[in-house]
């Protein structure tokens, strides 16, 4: 018997297909995702680095003292413009080589007056400066160049700059024959007011001169102007001449550091201000700064028979009570003629300071130009020519002008030499054989004294002090004797005195019984018995104090 044909078959199967899913290649996992977000932060930097980064340009200083690789930075007017990328030695080993990266915003900087120091801190005539680098560290200054020529290479300077471009004010060179105590750095004084600084001094060696730069700061540079005399104001201006002792400083740096201070001469009329670079004279001090024009020097010499001790170059040339002058030199000279060693002073003489009383002279006395044609005694001012120097002296000669050695004051004893018109002098002229004119000279007042003060020692030294002493001192023992016999007297009459006084005092009853006259009289004996011993008690009372020893 056959089964049914739908036994024979199994039930359908209730299960689900299979779903056949394939994997994205292309998804990431998320631990790839903080790599790749550094990935594209450091390719940011890199390209911002490499946009902002400017050339790098290599200096070379004698010590890298405070510098470090990747750390110091370069600035310009203390914005930060570079940093220092390596430090290294040169070949030869004598220079430290810093090389340095700039920013892009800095590239133009790198010109080739560009100047570059490195800033550390310093203490100098012109301050302290850099205190800030003891906490942030040393750091390399930059003064900006005004050049278009790019340049990578650059020598650093082992100070900063005094004068950095753009810093308003003026530059004035000075015409010195010695520094003194003045330096980079050292200030400069208007009215005893700081108003500028030294930026520089050079040393010509073809005119053997020194030129000081000076910087005048804004806006204190118009107070320069072309009548402006500058002076050295270093230390302390000690002058001892005929005159005294001066003393005179601007300020207590300039003790230390020196110092230049300037101004014009009084009465002198408000002139244009100095051009920039304008060339002065630096006179050695303020008296001789400010003196009037001097005009030109007329040298002359004298000669001293006896000298004077203590005479020495500076020492002033009075003409009549009128420094016109200072003396150059002193030497011994030998005369074969007379045996005798005289003292040959040269010394300059500037006329031109007696101003009007010269001129005067020379047109009154019709000295002035004497063969040198018309027009020529106008010019005896400031600026005369020395032929009319010449014919000044030989008119004053023959007028009597003799030249004296003195002492200026009682303190210093100063020698000086002294022109002056000599009232009865012999007749003499200017001696005018040799290239320097001579003036006759004469013993002066002060050898007189000299010699009379030797006198009046001499004469003392013969007395006899010890037999005037001896005589002196019986004649107040003798005089002592007598006072003792006197005050012995004068008690005694004393005595006498009041005895008679109160005799009559006591005879008063009789007395009223004579007659008025009588009484009148006895009463006037009776006051000047009275007067009379007071008188007797003060010269009781004298001699007793004189026998006092």
């Amino acid at each position: 018997m056959s089964e049914p044909a739908d036994a024979a078959q199994p039930p359908p199967s209730t299960a689900a297909e299979p779903v056949i899913i394939r994997s994205n290649r292309l998804r990431l996992s998320l631990v790839w995702i903080v790599p790749l977000v550094a990935l594209l932060v450091g390719v940011i930097l890199v390209v911002r680095t490499v946009l902002q980064t400017g050339p790098t340009i290599i200096l070379t200083f004698r010590s890298a003292d405070g510098l470090e690789s990747g750390r110091t930075e370069v600035r310009y007017k203390e914005v930060t413009i570079g940093r220092v990328a390596n430090v290294s030695v040169s070949p030869d080993r004598l220079l430290a080589v810093v090389r340095v990266r700039l920013n892009k915003s800095a590239a133009d900087l790198a010109v080739a007056d560009t100047k570059f120091w490195i800033v550390r801190p310093r203490v100098g005539s012109a301050g302290i400066s850099g205190l800030g680098t003891l906490l942030s560290g040393a750091y390399i200054g930059v003064d900006a160049g005004e050049s278009s020529d790019p340049a990578t290479a650059f020598t650093g300077l082992e100070a900063p700059p005094l004068v950095l471009r753009g810093e308003r004010g003026r530059i004035f060179a000075l015409n010195a024959t010695d520094l003194g105590s003045l330096d980079v750095g050292s200030p400069l004084y208007y009215r005893r007011t700081r108003v500028g600084r030294v930026v520089g001094y050079t040393l010509n060696a073809q005119t053997d001169r020194l030129e000081v730069q000076v910087f005048i700061e804004a806006p204190n540079e118009n107070l320069v102007t072309r009548d402006t005399r500058f002076w050295n104001a270093s230390g302390v201006d000690v002058a001892i001449n005929g005159s005294g002792v001066q003393l005179n400083t601007e300020s207590l740096l300039s003790l230390i550091s020196g110092g230049i201070a300037f101004g014009t001469p009084p009465g002198a009329p408000r002139a244009a201000p100095a051009a920039d670079n304008q060339r002065f004279e630096l006179y050695r001090d303020r008296r001789t700064a400010l003196a009037p024009p001097d005009g030109p020097a007329q040298r002359v010499r004298l000669l001293f028979s006896p000298g004077l001790r203590g005479l020495a170059a500076g020492a002033p040339v009075e003409l009549m009570g009128q420094e016109i002058g200072s003396v150059l030199s002193v030497a011994m000279r030998y005369d074969p003629t007379g045996g005798r060693f005289p003292l040959e002073v040269q010394a300059e003489l500037y006329l031109a300071r007696l101003g009007d009383a010269r001129t005067a002279f020379l047109r009154t006395s019709g000295a002035a130009g004497a063969g040198a044609g018309a027009g020529a005694g106008a010019g005896a001012g400031p600026g005369a020519a020395p032929d009319d120097d010449l014919r000044f002296l030989q008119q004053l000669v023959a007028r009597g002008l003799r030249g004296q050695l003195r002492s200026g004051n009682l303190i210093t004893g100063q020698p000086y030499v002294a022109l002056d018109l000599v009232k009865g002098a012999p007749l003499a002229a200017l001696d005018t054989r040799g290239p320097i004119p001579g003036i006759p000279t004469q013993a002066g007042t002060d050898s007189d004294l000299q010699a009379q003060a030797a006198q009046v020692l001499e004469r003392l030294g013969r007395v006899r002090f010890e037999e005037i002493g001896a005589a002196l001192e019986k004649t107040l023992k003798n005089a002592s004797d007598a006072g003792a016999t006197l005050q012995d007297t004068l008690r005694a009459v004393a005595s006498t005195t009041l005895t008679l006084q109160k005799t009559l005092e006591g005879a008063d009853g009789a007395i009223r019984q004579l007659s008025p006259s009588a009484q009148l009289t006895l009463l006037e004996v009776q006051t000047s018995l009275k007067a009379l011993q007071g008188t007797l008690g003060e010269l009781d009372r004298n001699v007793m104090h004189s026998d006092a020893p």
